[in-house]
């Protein structure tokens, strides 16, 4: 957090306050603190399986998930390649 945002909460963005004036800062801060008090209350409300947290969040981590046993699996493909590849050149 810097001195001119204000953090958000899971479904709620961050509060920038470069273009606010002065003289509503602080109103405004304490209005998106209210925001955030309103969304965790309404979380608390819904079932667990449609929070936001065990909704959204759940699929964020199965797709950073799938993208790094991408990543694994492009490695390992890439070095089997340059193996075999050595392999050939080394016979001719």
């Amino acid at each position: 957090m810097t001195k001119d945002t204000i953090d958000g909460y899971l479904g709620i963005m961050e509060l920038d306050l470069t273009n606010i004036p002065e003289n509503l800062k602080k109103e405004t801060a304490e209005q998106h603190m209210k925001d955030i008090d309103n969304y965790k209350a309404e979380q608390f409300k819904l079932k667990p399986h449609l929070r936001y947290e065990n909704t959204i969040v759940r699929i964020e981590k199965m797709h950073q998930y799938s993208s790094i046993q991408l990543k694994k699996q492009g490695e390992l493909k890439l070095q089997e390649q340059i193996e075999r590849n050595e392999k050939c050149n080394y016979r001719n």
